[in-house]
């Protein structure tokens, strides 16, 4: 599906005078007034060592308040430092995960005096990988949700390596003269245990997370739409490819411009997102296509028409008379459910008609159609986008993914559709017509076609491939009728025409997903990101999910990376 390193980065230089913080490039002075209000410098990309960042996309260059030069910045300057790794926190079916020793991820302190469980003062490295076993620890306790937290949350098995990792480090050194380059890193997710992005942007099988089962959730849920939903449907998923959350912070001490400034990057990927639904109105689809393709008949007249219109055919056709001629149409309604309705990589909508569930792509979707492993789109969001909301949907949506979800259904019934034309014989000395393949091989040319008068045959030539495109398109225009005209048909697509507009409903006013969510930036942050502190703490996660006013309910950070706040030792 979706690949990997396509992370959106916001680098900064950041001061602070207690004013708001906005995503930037700023340095600053002994004098406030005096600092100049932006500096553009290279991306921190080149700095990554071993990271995987096969196609750098924008950093983004804001004004942000300055910080005013401190005297204990010098070439040796050192500090009391320290990053946070968390896979998950927040609060999840009544379960709040920050007090929960079992997912409380790592703090890496590098602080004078020591801190506890540190390395030393000078630096501390700290990782942990969150394992299944300690989500199946954890117990939900809220309305009708109780039994272990991975009932709802279901991290994919046999993960590959890093994919759940939690790495921090701190340091003592501000980058000056004597230290070119002395980050702090915290990350989560698809990070190595060097503190990258683990992950390659050409890798065509990208690992999964995992689920979380919102059906679960909204059940316990209230808001517009939401009690109409779940009557809908019998269960929702959010399919989670990997993620990972990355933070890095310099405090950089400059004596020979007199600046001190902080350098804050940070990145996030996101595999991909897909919503699973399952419904009885995909069922009722079956049950309508079940209904109306045996019915499927070509008219012999228009047949016959088709073929008078070969000068060629003239003998054979009175040799044998109108009467004759058969025509028969017959669907493999059995092979309709065979595949997933279209059986391709990345549809904003694909229907498996055998599983009774609809997936759409959420990058696909919001984002437009791209081929590859990645979708662009997905990796490219500013800090604290919402899905649904800051990236909208297209006009008509649900209309044009059901018309959509019909033109890959005709394009289905192409190779199930089988077409035989015959008339009198076409053994050793007959006479007759025969023409027989797939409405594809109709319409393409390929049909296979033989014609004897007396046993003698009758070469079309360049004749017959528009013979056959007509019959096919003669098959193909009676098959678009009947399924237009069917009632039971068109009943069971406004159905589902209808569970797609009460879900985007749902998901633009009261599930909130929010990619590259971040404390301290730009966009609509969600509250949880709010109130964190202390203020000069910089947080990212990957994807933020939330109920909107219910936030026991879900409230939920994945692959959260944290950094500073940074402070000179006394």
């Amino acid at each position: 599906m979706l690949g990997f390193s396509l992370l959106v980065e916001a680098e900064l230089l950041i001061g602070f005078h207690g004013g708001a913080v906005e995503r930037g490039l700023v340095s600053s002075s002994a004098s406030v007034e005096s600092a100049p209000q932006r500096r553009i410098r290279p991306s921190r990309r080149a700095v990554v060592k071993g990271a995987a960042w096969a196609a750098p996309v924008a950093a983004f260059s804001v004004g942000a308040p300055a910080l005013a030069f401190s005297p204990s910045c010098t070439d040796d300057a050192l500090l009391d430092s320290q990053a946070r790794a968390r896979m998950l926190s927040g609060q999840i079916g009544g379960a709040d995960l920050d007090v929960i020793a079992e997912v409380n991820g790592v703090h890496a302190q590098a602080f004078d005096p020591i801190a506890d469980g540190a390395d030393s003062i000078s630096q501390d490295l700290k990782t942990n990988p969150l394992t299944v076993e300690a989500l199946s620890a954890i117990n939900l306790n809220l309305g009708g949700l109780s039994g272990a937290l991975t009932t709802i949350l279901d991290f994919a098995t046999a993960q590959d390596a890093g994919v759940l990792n939690e790495y921090a480090y701190a340091n003592e050194n501000a980058q000056s003269a004597n230290n070119p380059d002395a980050p702090e890193v915290g990350g989560a997710g698809a990070v190595g245990n060097d503190g990258t992005i683990a992950l390659s942007v050409d890798d065509p099988n990208p690992p999964a997370l995992g689920t979380i089962n919102l059906y679960s959730i909204l059940e316990q849920a209230t808001g517009p739409g939401v009690a109409q939903l779940v009557d809908l449907i019998a269960g929702l998923n959010l399919d989670i490819g990997a993620v990972a959350g990355l933070a890095r912070l310099d405090y950089v001490c400059d004596t020979s411009r007199g600046v001190t400034e902080e350098t804050v990057d940070r990145d996030y990927l996101l595999a991909y997102l897909n919503l699973i639904i399952e419904s009885n109105l995909v069922g009722d689809l079956v049950s309508a296509l079940n209904e109306v393709l045996p019915d499927l008949t070509i008219s012999t007249d228009a047949v016959w028409d088709l073929l008078q219109g070969v000068p060629l055919l003239g003998g054979l056709l009175s040799a044998l008379g109108k009467g004759a001629l058969e025509v028969t149409a017959t669907v493999d309604v059995s092979q309709l459910t065979a595949l997933p309705i279209p059986n391709s990589d990345n549809a904003a909508l694909q229907a498996d008609l055998a599983a009774g569930t609809i997936t759409i792509d959420v990058a696909s979707l919001l984002g437009g159609a791209y081929t590859g492993a990645i979708s662009p789109f997905l990796n490219e969001l500013s800090p604290n986008t919402r899905l649904f909301v800051d990236a909208p949907l297209p006009t008509n949506a649900a209309a044009s993914l059901v018309d959509t979800l019909v033109d890959d259904l005709l394009e289905r019934l192409k190779d199930l559709v089988s077409v035989t034309v015959r008339a009198g014989g076409v053994g050793i000395g007959g006479t007759g017509l025969l023409i027989e393949g797939s409405l594809r091989d109709f319409l393409e040319g390929d049909a296979t076609a033989v014609f004897r008068l007396l046993g003698i045959p009758v070469n079309l030539g360049a004749l017959l491939n528009p013979l056959l495109g007509g019959i096919g398109d003669l098959v193909e225009t009676t098959l678009d009728t009947l399924l237009n005209d069917s009632g039971v048909l068109q009943t069971a697509l406004t159905g589902i025409n209808g569970l797609l507009s009460v879900l985007f409903d749902v998901l633009s006013g009261v599930l909130a997903l929010t990619v590259n969510a971040q404390n301290n930036a730009s966009g609509s942050m969600p509250d949880y990101y709010e109130a964190i502190t202390p203020e000069r703490r910089y947080d990212v996660s990957a994807l933020h999910l939330e109920v909107l006013g219910m936030l026991d309910l879900l409230n939920l950070a994945v692959a959260r990376g944290s950094v500073g706040q940074n402070d000179f030792r006394a």
